[in-house]
Protein backbone atom coordinates (compact mmCIF):
# COMPACT_ATOMS: atom_id res chain seq x y z
CA UNK A 1 0.00 0.00 0.00
CA UNK A 2 1.18 3.45 -0.72
CA UNK A 3 1.73 5.97 2.06
CA UNK A 4 -1.26 8.13 1.14
CA UNK A 5 -3.62 5.11 1.19
CA UNK A 6 -2.24 3.97 4.55
CA UNK A 7 -2.64 7.45 6.01
CA UNK A 8 -6.21 7.75 4.72
CA UNK A 9 -7.13 4.38 6.23
CA UNK A 10 -5.57 5.40 9.57
CA UNK A 11 -7.61 8.62 9.58
CA UNK A 12 -10.76 6.70 8.78
CA UNK A 13 -10.06 4.20 11.58
CA UNK A 14 -9.52 7.06 14.01
CA UNK A 15 -12.82 8.63 12.95
CA UNK A 16 -14.52 5.25 13.26
CA UNK A 17 -13.15 4.71 16.76
CA UNK A 18 -14.44 8.13 17.82
CA UNK A 19 -17.91 7.71 16.26
CA UNK A 20 -18.30 3.93 16.39
CA UNK A 21 -18.95 3.83 12.67
CA UNK A 22 -17.77 4.93 9.25
CA UNK A 23 -19.78 5.40 6.11
CA UNK A 24 -19.37 2.77 3.40
CA UNK A 25 -19.08 5.59 0.84
CA UNK A 26 -16.06 7.02 2.71
CA UNK A 27 -14.40 3.64 2.92
CA UNK A 28 -15.10 2.77 -0.71
CA UNK A 29 -13.64 6.09 -1.89
CA UNK A 30 -10.36 5.20 -0.20
CA UNK A 31 -10.11 1.52 -1.14
CA UNK A 32 -11.81 1.47 -4.56
CA UNK A 33 -8.54 0.89 -6.44
CA UNK A 34 -7.55 -2.16 -4.39
CA UNK A 35 -8.22 -5.78 -5.35
CA UNK A 36 -11.56 -7.09 -4.10
CA UNK A 37 -9.86 -9.44 -1.65
CA UNK A 38 -7.91 -6.53 -0.16
CA UNK A 39 -11.06 -4.43 0.07
CA UNK A 40 -12.85 -7.21 1.95
CA UNK A 41 -9.84 -7.65 4.26
CA UNK A 42 -10.03 -3.97 5.19
CA UNK A 43 -13.82 -4.12 5.73
CA UNK A 44 -13.37 -7.18 7.95
CA UNK A 45 -10.64 -5.34 9.84
CA UNK A 46 -13.04 -2.51 10.62
CA UNK A 47 -15.47 -4.97 12.20
CA UNK A 48 -12.64 -6.52 14.22
CA UNK A 49 -11.85 -3.02 15.50
CA UNK A 50 -15.53 -2.73 16.46
CA UNK A 51 -16.14 -0.06 13.86
CA UNK A 52 -19.41 -0.48 12.02
CA UNK A 53 -19.44 0.18 8.29
CA UNK A 54 -22.86 1.68 7.52
CA UNK A 55 -24.69 3.34 4.63
CA UNK A 56 -26.03 6.22 6.73
CA UNK A 57 -25.51 7.44 10.29
CA UNK A 58 -29.09 6.27 11.01
CA UNK A 59 -27.92 2.69 10.39
CA UNK A 60 -25.44 2.86 13.26
CA UNK A 61 -26.31 0.47 16.10
CA UNK A 62 -24.66 1.84 19.23
CA UNK A 63 -25.48 -1.36 21.10
CA UNK A 64 -23.94 -3.81 18.58
CA UNK A 65 -20.69 -4.41 20.44
CA UNK A 66 -22.12 -4.29 23.93
CA UNK A 67 -20.87 -7.06 26.22
CA UNK A 68 -23.31 -9.22 28.15
CA UNK A 69 -22.74 -7.27 31.35
CA UNK A 70 -23.13 -3.94 29.55
CA UNK A 71 -26.36 -5.16 27.95
CA UNK A 72 -27.73 -6.20 31.34
CA UNK A 73 -26.85 -2.82 32.85
CA UNK A 74 -28.53 -1.08 29.93
CA UNK A 75 -31.67 -3.16 30.25
CA UNK A 76 -31.74 -2.58 33.99
CA UNK A 77 -31.57 1.17 33.35
CA UNK A 78 -34.77 0.85 31.31
CA UNK A 79 -36.57 -1.06 34.06
CA UNK A 80 -39.43 0.48 35.96
CA UNK A 81 -38.25 -1.41 39.05
CA UNK A 82 -41.35 -3.61 39.16
CA UNK A 83 -39.71 -6.68 37.65
CA UNK A 84 -36.79 -8.74 38.85
CA UNK A 85 -35.31 -9.59 35.43
CA UNK A 86 -31.52 -9.45 35.27
CA UNK A 87 -31.22 -8.84 39.01
CA UNK A 88 -28.77 -11.10 40.87
CA UNK A 89 -30.03 -12.78 44.02
CA UNK A 90 -28.50 -11.36 47.17
CA UNK A 91 -27.18 -14.83 48.11
CA UNK A 92 -25.31 -15.09 44.78
CA UNK A 93 -23.44 -11.88 45.59
CA UNK A 94 -22.05 -13.33 48.86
Amino acid sequence: MNENLTENIKKLVQKGKENGFILISELNAIIENLKLADQQYIRDGMEELEIQVVKTPKDYDEFKYMTGEEAIEFLQSLSDGKTKAFVKDEEEKK
